[in-house]
């Protein structure tokens, strides 16, 4: 064999592991920055071992066929290694295929995305560019590699006792060591296997198509509405206009709160301390739709699936939430409002469906005043109030402001509160600039109400969509202890106000009992005097229940619950030393086994409201 022949061989050989080394150090990088307690490195080996595993399968067939198989297999690794890790540094875990199916959705928010893209995610993608030319240009790639960086190891691998079969007895054997290191790594479970990226995105896909829940037997006798009738709120605000203003990324923190003497949400503030119901243990809960799942909680008190929006995969169902709850009771209609296109995250399509008459969006506004991701929460309120003087009362309007959405981009001009400089062009100062302007402009909508004569004969509620500030970021720690005095902990990420204002009522009352987004519904029909008799609530009575239980999802793994005296978080990456449980009020780590049954309990409720929705079967009384 001569050199040149030799050096091709030879490189055929050596390629995989090459691409094995580089994916081994992408993966390390990756992994790294999971939360994968001490196995980045044993995951880093398997994601190596089952590229190499692949190419000496293949390679018994066809040396080439291998060599492409490992190629395309390497440049679909690294794109959802870039892929994933920005999707991770958003929400905290990786995305599913229907996820993925949803990136369309994210088109209209790139400022958000790009923001999220750091040099590691680049990082992952930047050769590819480079292998690709190499793979196509074969025989300048073979002589490239053979003689500028292997040279004579290259020719000796090319030696006749490794002629036959030499490129699948190497490649072989290093799977076997990388195989073998995971498995002897200290701690590490089979079950840990999971969260290795192709077996992650290979499991999800198959359960996507072939693991529903639609055949799961579910009581829904255990999700409906107890009789309130003869408690002492039944009824308070019955026949009033609802109003309900989901307010982006509102967490509690703000509320109260004073930045070096100015008061953040003094709107808020004095809504609290009138004629209010104020829930200081409330938690957001989400789907994979995010905003738009905090709201189908809201209006149907169902929990949307964890990996996907319900407007997208459930768009057709058969509802009855508080749209259809309320024209049932006389109701003139029921309207959505928001800032945003019409079609985001399905919502133009699956409106009607919810029971909405009419969906105002960005198409329908003047858009005088648009900044962020669409019309400004100013004239979101000043131009729908218009219209709600045209509609008969009472009626039901929806809100779904958008000026505080990342990355709080507030204009110049309207950033009143006097930031110190270490606090300018942070995350921290532009969020506490655009939840004051937020909630301005929540203190003039309500001064329009009360001109249009409508507040007095209104039920108002406001709450927090979901977190803006993850804990995890060391300025965002620091500046919320300097806001707060205390520890920036998973409670304060996950805690949103809810604020129920019932003008004339001569009630004001701070609720603690932990609630989260689906006892909205439940809730606010007792206030109404509306008893709900014809679907499934799986959320409660918030003003009369005793025990507060919070099912989380999304942000953490479904499983994971708040109650009134713990916080147990489940990892998506299911890593037994991860699981925790913090004490509610001093964040003391409690031993996690304690709480095992209680969720096993939150799992089982999310998995039945996703089997009754798979099913189409929400209603009471249909099978």
């Amino acid at each position: 064999m001569n050199d040149n022949k030799r050096s091709l061989s030879a490189c055929g050989m050596v390629y995989p592991l090459i691409l094995a080394l580089l994916l081994f150090i992408k993966s390390k990088v990756f992994y790294s920055g999971l939360h994968l307690a001490d196995f980045p490195s044993a995951f880093a080996m398997a994601s190596a071992g089952i590229l190499l595993l692949v190419y000496t399968a293949v390679s018994f067939f066809s040396t080439r066929g291998a060599k492409v198989t490992v190629t395309v297999m390497y440049f679909i690794v690294s794109v959802l290694l870039g892929v994933d890790g920005v999707y991770y540094s958003y929400v905290s875990k990786l995305p599913t295929v229907a996820q993925l199916g949803m990136v369309t959705q994210l088109d209209d928010i790139s400022e958000t995305i790009e923001g999220l893209i750091k040099a590691k995610d680049v990082m992952m993608l930047i050769d590819l560019p480079i292998w690709i030319i190499l793979f196509v240009n074969n025989r300048l790639f073979g002589k490239q590699i053979s003689e500028g960086i292997l040279g004579k190891p290259a020719l000796f691998l090319s030696r006749p006792l490794f002629k036959k079969w030499h490129t699948a007895a190497v490649s072989g054997a290093v799977a076997l060591v990388l195989t073998l290191g995971v498995v002897l790594f200290p701690s590490f479970e089979a079950e840990y296997m999971a969260n290795e990226i192709m077996c992650y995105h290979v499991s999800d896909i198959y359960t996507s198509i072939f693991m529903g829940t639609r055949d799961r037997v579910v009581d829904k006798s255990k999700y409906t509405s107890p009789d309130y009738s003869d408690y002492e709120f039944f009824g308070v605000a019955e026949g009033r206009n609802v109003i309900i203003i989901q307010v982006e990324a509102l967490q509690n923190f703000v509320i109260g709160a004073y930045y070096e003497g100015q008061e953040l949400t003094s709107n808020l503030n004095k809504l609290i301390h009138g004629d209010s119901f104020y829930f200081a243990n409330y938690y957001y809960q989400i789907g994979g739709g995010n905003t738009a799942d905090a709201e189908f909680h809201v209006n149907n008190s169902l929990f949307a699936p964890e990996s996907n929006a319900a407007y997208m995969q459930y768009p057709d169902n058969t509802y009855y939430g508080l749209p259809y709850l309320l024209k049932d009771e006389g109701y003139s209609g029921a309207y959505a409002y928001h800032g945003y296109i019409g079609s985001f995250w399905n919502r133009e399509y699956a409106y009607p469906n919810q029971g909405f008459d009419d969906y105002i969006s960005l198409e329908d506004f003047e858009e005088n005043d648009v900044f962020g991701m669409g019309l400004s929460d100013r004239q979101l309120f000043t131009q729908s109030m218009e219209m709600l003087k045209t509609y008969e009362e009472p009626f039901y309007a929806f809100y779904i402001t958008l000026s505080s959405h990342y990355p709080y981009g507030i204009p110049l001009e309207e950033r009143q509160i006097t930031l110190k400089p270490e606090d300018e062009q942070t995350l921290f100062g532009l969020y506490i600039q655009s939840v004051n302007y937020a909630d301005r402009c929540i203190g003039e909508f309500i001064e329009m109400l009360k001109e249009a004569d409508m507040y007095d004969n209104t039920i108002l509620v406001i709450y927090g969509d979901h977190y803006a500030l993850g804990n995890t970021d060391s300025n965002n720690a620091t500046r919320f202890r300097e806001l707060t005095g205390r520890k920036y902990t998973l409670y304060d990420m996950f805690n949103v106000p809810l604020i129920i204002n019932v003008p004339g009522m001569e009630h004001n009352e701070t609720v603690n009992t932990a609630g989260g987004h689906i006892d909205v519904l439940p809730t606010l029909l007792y206030l109404l005097g509306i008893t709900n008799d014809k679907a499934v609530m799986f959320g409660q009575n918030l003003i009369e229940a005793e025990v507060g239980f919070v099912c989380q999802q999304t942000h953490m793994s479904a499983g994971s619950f708040i109650n009134n005296e713990v916080l147990f978080k489940k990892p998506h990456n299911n890593i037994k030393t991860n699981y925790d449980a913090y004490q509610y009020g001093t964040d003391e780590k409690l031993d996690y086994t304690l709480f095992e049954a209680e969720s096993d309990y939150a799992l089982g409720r999310i998995r039945d409201c996703q089997a009754l929705l798979e099913r189409n079967d929400v209603l009471l009384g249909s099978e």
